[in-house]
């Protein structure tokens, strides 16, 4: 299994480095690939479905698209009305 998951994974790289992923699209499928799980359901209408701090976050869009995208504090950076989950992504440990 995780052989598989390498060989998609490089295949995704080279398809993103030939130009035919965009980066979004890129990490959009190794999220999915790898099951990244820990996605908070946002409403924009909900207070305690907002992340508690400034920072960066991985969003996902109505149209499924993923991305980094920045909390302010009191709303995000762009595409506000769309985000349907956020997920805070922790730096491995060394």
């Amino acid at each position: 299994m995780l052989n598989f998951m390498k060989i998609e994974i490089e295949q995704i790289i080279i398809d993103h480095f030939d130009r035919k992923l965009s980066l979004g699209e890129a990490v959009t499928k190794i999220l999915r690939l790898c099951n990244v799980s820990g996605w908070v359901a946002y409403d924009c209408n909900k207070p305690g479905t907002r992340p508690k701090a400034y920072g960066k976050y991985f969003v996902c869009r109505k149209d499924g698209k993923i991305h980094w995208e920045t909390w302010n504090g009191s709303g995000w950076a762009y595409n506000e009305k769309v985000i349907t989950h956020w997920q805070e992504v922790e730096p491995p440990s060394h």
